[in-house]
């Protein structure tokens, strides 16, 4: 993740094939084994989704772009990988509360 990205809460994430697909709500770090090979991504957007009624944890790896301007987050990839990346569940360090979660301001 590009640290001079500086999100907001309720940014809107979108796909590359343009799906919206939710608002950022917050930003989770890995505080153990990193490994991108094995899937062990170091941040994760936390995604909430109202048109599909679900969260969706997003490696930062993933971002194409931000449009600050807009609040727009672009990821490198379409939804059809979101789907296969099962992208979908919570991440075990999540769940387990070994995430160091990182809250963001809404205000612009």
């Amino acid at each position: 993740m590009d640290e001079t990205m500086q999100f907001k809460k309720y940014d809107k994430v979108v796909t590359a094939d343009d799906v919206k697909l939710g608002e950022l709500l917050r930003i989770h770090h890995r505080t153990d084994e990193v490994n991108p090979e094995l899937r062990l991504y170091a941040s994760y957007l936390e995604v909430w989704s109202v048109a599909f009624a679900m969260r969706y944890f997003i490696p930062t790896d993933y971002i194409d772009e931000y449009d600050a301007a807009t609040g727009t987050i672009t990821l490198a990839d379409t939804m059809r990988t979101v789907q296969e990346e099962t992208w979908d569940r919570t991440p075990n360090f999540i769940a387990g509360h070994l995430s160091q979660r990182q809250e963001l301001n809404a205000s612009r």
